[in-house]
């Protein structure tokens, strides 16, 4: 039980809390003067939730080829979650599909998936 409170919920609260605020009518980002700045906002999002996702497979076992696959089953659950969420915000009103937005999600897990890979052939070529 521990482990699902300390590994699968924060996923899932996560993933809550994406689907949440994406339901909000009309939601705009703070001006800054940054170009970009909400593509780099959904990369950092992204990012997070393939790192939690990417936990919760790996410290879970019930599913072991889950388990063996965690860094490409939690990069292929955000990015499907990415690509699921705009479509939800079509229907939101003041919302919309953005192609751009969904390859932001894509982009930030990939950068997760990137590191985590780097610093594995790292560790690798120490031992």
């Amino acid at each position: 039980m521990r482990s699902i409170l300390k590994y699968q919920v924060p996923a899932l609260i996560w993933a809550i809390g994406i689907f949440i605020l994406s339901s909000i009518e009309g939601l705009s980002y703070i001006e800054v003067p940054i170009i970009y700045w909400d593509k780099l906002a959904h990369m950092f999002v992204y990012f997070v939730f393939c790192w939690l996702a990417y936990r919760a497979f790996f410290y879970q076992d019930r599913w072991m080829l889950l388990k063996q696959w965690s860094l490409l089953s939690g990069f292929l659950l955000v990015v499907i979650y990415g690509y699921l969420d705009e479509i939800h915000q079509s229907f939101v009103p003041g919302r919309n599909y953005d192609v751009y937005d969904m390859l932001a999600n894509a982009i930030g897990a990939g950068l997760f998936v990137l590191i985590i890979m780097y610093y594995g052939k790292k560790r690798r070529q120490k031992l």
